[in-house]
């Protein structure tokens, strides 16, 4: 009798279509037999209907499982891959949204200069801290001084220079 391995190497060829007519009597002869190898068992109602001449109709496959059974480590894989995805998705939008409000925030100050030693610095990066301080700083006189619209713009950089004056972080204009 053929061993395990040489009839599934047939089985194999059989259904690659490239077996010879020899082999595949060997394999029906096989199927017919008493002594099936349970691991080949599936295949054994299709061999019987092939040696039966296909006169008869095809018989349904049993009901059940087929196939392999997953092991259950499959399952953690797959819980890991779908966290790790939803992780990195997470990730690219929350980037995209910082991205999005860092535009606008320099969109804000897009123009804005400062001067420096005589020179005009216009890189936003450079002068966004003092930018910031700025806004910080008129937010504050606003609130300490609620008659600001009817102040004229000497007595609004007279305020700013006594503001400056507390405040070591450099000139505001």
């Amino acid at each position: 009798m053929p061993d395990y391995k040489h009839i599934e190497q047939l089985v194999e060829k059989f259904l690659d279509g490239s077996t010879t007519n020899a082999e595949e009597r060997l394999l029906y002869g096989y199927f017919a037999g008493s002594r099936v190898d349970r691991r080949l068992e599936k295949y054994r109602a299709m061999f019987l209907w092939y040696a039966g001449g296909m006169a008869a109709p095809l018989p349904e496959p049993k009901a059940g499982r087929t196939g392999r059974t997953a092991a259950p480590w499959a399952w953690a894989k797959v819980a890991v891959g779908a966290a790790a995805s939803v992780l990195l998705l997470a990730g690219v939008a929350l980037g995209y949204h910082r991205h999005q409000q860092a535009e606008r925030l320099y969109a804000t100050y897009e123009g804005s200069f400062i001067v420096r030693d005589g020179k005009k610095i216009t890189d936003l990066e450079s002068i966004m801290p003092e930018l910031k301080r700025i806004e910080r700083n008129a937010v504050a006189m606003a609130s300490r001084s609620k008659d600001i619209g009817k102040m004229s713009p000497k007595e609004i950089f007279k305020m700013m220079d006594e503001d400056n004056k507390h405040d070591n972080n450099g000139p505001t204009i």
